[in-house]
Parts: C-alpha cells; structure tokens; sequence
C-alpha cells in the first residue's frame, strides 16, 4: 500500500508541541499496526512447533547467539526480566534450552540452545526469513536502507528517554 500523494504528509509540518497531529498521525499508531502483522505471522511456526509466540521469540534469539546470559536476553528480546525468567523455564522443561552459571561461584546465568531446540529452530527459520524479506523486498534498496538507519535513530532516541 502507497502513501495516497494528493493527502498532504501530516509529519511533513510537525509543530514542537505536536498540536497539529492527530492520534492517527503519532508514530506509535503506524508501528503497532506493523507490528500487529509481524505478531501473527510466526504464530504460524510457533503453534506447528507446541510454542507460544513468547516462547518462539526467546528461543529463536537462544538460537542465534547459541548461548546469551538470561539478562542480555530480556534486553535483545525487548522482554522483562521476569517474563523471560518463565519462558526460558517452559523452554527448559520442553528440552530446548538449559541453563548454566557463567562462571564458577557466580550467580549470573546463561541460557543455551539444545541440540533439539536447535533442530527445532533450524525447521521453522527458512519460514520466517521468507517472509520477512518477502516484507522488506516489498521496499526498493534505498527504502530499506533508508528506514533501517531511521529505526536505528527512533531506538537511539527510545533508549534515551529509557
């Protein structure tokens, strides 16, 4: 879908105050609607797999590092500390993760990927790649690399104000 050209952009003109936008024009709007499709899709893998989306998501980013202390995990998953505190628990009880102390003498753990969650994962990631370069694809080269770097300044900015 293309931005109708003959409808003025409403971020073109932004007021300091932003008295001149609308709740349809907050930028919050327009990324829970992306976000809203991105969410559904791996459902579609998750439940093929016995996982919720929560569950798919951490394990999916286990996957990736193969293994990542528990609180780097809550911040690369954009999750709280005790929501991944559970999951990683479901995880562990299915066999897909275990966890490990760090070091000798320290309490700070570690999730890591199984062999059977990384089977797991391995079956259900050319699925999500698909779709998700069918989705950027869906941009010209210089759109893609364009909207990277302002996601990149937008998640500068959140983490900031954080």
């Amino acid at each position: 879908m293309t931005r109708d050209t003959s409808t003025p952009c409403p971020w073109e003109h932004i007021e300091l105050d932003g008295s001149n936008l609308t709740v349809e024009d907050f930028l919050s709007v327009h990324i829970v609607r992306i976000a809203a499709h991105l969410k559904r899709f791996p459902g579609v893998y998750a439940r093929g797999a016995g996982l919720t989306l929560p569950q798919w998501r951490l394990l999916s980013t286990v996957a990736h590092h193969k293994s990542i202390p528990l609180k780097q995990l809550a911040e690369v998953a954009a999750t709280d500390k005790a929501l991944v505190s559970r999951t990683v628990k479901e995880l562990a009880q299915k066999g897909l993760v275990n966890t490990a102390s760090m070091k000798s003498g320290d309490r700070s753990l570690a999730c890591n990927i199984t062999a059977k969650g990384s089977k797991l994962v391995d079956a259900a990631m050319p699925l999500a790649r698909m779709h998700h370069a069918r989705l950027l694809l869906s941009l010209d080269k210089e759109d893609r690399v364009r909207l990277y770097d302002i996601l990149q300044k937008l998640q500068a900015v959140c983490s900031d104000e954080d």
